[in-house]
């Protein structure tokens, strides 16, 4: 048998391949932050092979990001994928695929135009080094208030933790149940799968448990899921778009202002990210607000096209 040359080049990614960016969001430094497969070339794949790409690549998220040079109305497409099901919006993949478009010089000027699933979301590219790239969410909105009871099992903690604000579903895109709890306890946060899985079987529309702790300005933060491929994200800014609603909720941002705060994010995961987050409101209410953070580069290639 011939030995086989480490260094041939596979004809069938010559031919057949997809070229991909690897990029980390939510941070300026490699390695932190989370990490993002941005695939190009790949919209008139069906959707079982995107799916497969997603689980090949088994991050979080993977976007799959289309220019759009002739409409008037978008500057790129995307579909976004986690390794077990397809999501209408993400922020992460948002940020991400934005500046890995304009990276490679697919996509131009400085504010953008993203069409996904769930709308048109607008986007301030941060084009340079230590630069933030801004996405919008969808309109805001406080879905209702739940019992609390089920977030605290499904994330370990107690009712001793929460600080007396009430347990609300809200987003800006996808929406999460948030609990707001003492900055002490999001570090000792333990998630529970199997009840991550039945609280959003039970709960139509929730894409996860958000557990915060608010301490002048900033929110230590936490995020749990059960749908992409493990219990925990290190960066979520869908989680964060959904938090400016819910502080403006909680009186804890001016309701008729334009105001900023800071997410701190994945650091017991060894991933640590900061997320950017704007929300404008009036009459007590959020009617806009975006999430924004530094992107960097990781890696490159080419990856083959899956069958179906």
């Amino acid at each position: 048998m011939s030995a086989v040359d480490p260094t041939a080049v596979d004809p069938t990614l010559a031919v057949a391949g997809l070229e991909y960016d690897v990029v980390d969001v939510f941070t300026p430094t490699p390695f932190a932050g989370n990490a993002l497969a941005v695939v190009y070339g790949a919209h008139d794949l069906p959707t079982s092979a995107l799916q497969s790409l997603a689980r090949e690549f088994n991050l979080s998220e993977t976007v799959f990001a289309t220019p759009t040079p002739d409409s008037t109305d978008t500057d790129y497409r995307v579909r976004i994928f986690t390794p077990m099901t397809e999501l209408p919006f993400a922020g992460h993949p948002s940020v991400g695929a934005a500046w890995a478009l304009a990276r490679r010089g697919l996509v131009a000027g400085r504010a953008l135009v993203q069409g996904c699933t769930a709308g048109l979301v607008p986007v301030q590219l941060g084009a340079g080094a230590g630069e933030v790239t801004w996405v919008g969410g969808t309109d805001p909105r406080v879905a209702h208030e739940i019992d609390p009871d089920g977030p605290l099992a499904a994330t370990g903690l107690g009712a001793e933790d929460l600080v007396g604000l009430p347990t609300l579903v809200a987003g800006a895109g996808l929406d999460f149940g948030y609990l707001m709890v003492r900055p002490g306890a999001v570090a000792k946060a333990m998630p529970d799968l199997r009840l991550l899985r039945s609280l959003r079987t039970h709960s139509a529309g929730l894409a996860g448990v958000s557990v915060v702790g608010w301490h002048d300005g900033t929110a230590r933060v936490r995020v749990f899921t059960d749908d992409i491929g493990a219990a925990e994200d290190p960066a979520t800014g869908s989680a964060a778009l959904g938090l400016g609603v819910v502080l403006v909720t909680h009186g804890l941002l001016d309701g008729d202002a334009t105001s900023t705060f800071t997410v701190r994010q994945g650091v017991e995961m060894g991933r640590p990210s900061t997320l950017y987050g704007e929300v404008t409101a009036a009459g007590g209410r959020a009617v806009s607000c975006r999430v924004g953070g530094e992107v960097v580069a990781i890696a490159t290639g080419t990856v083959r096209v899956p069958p179906g």
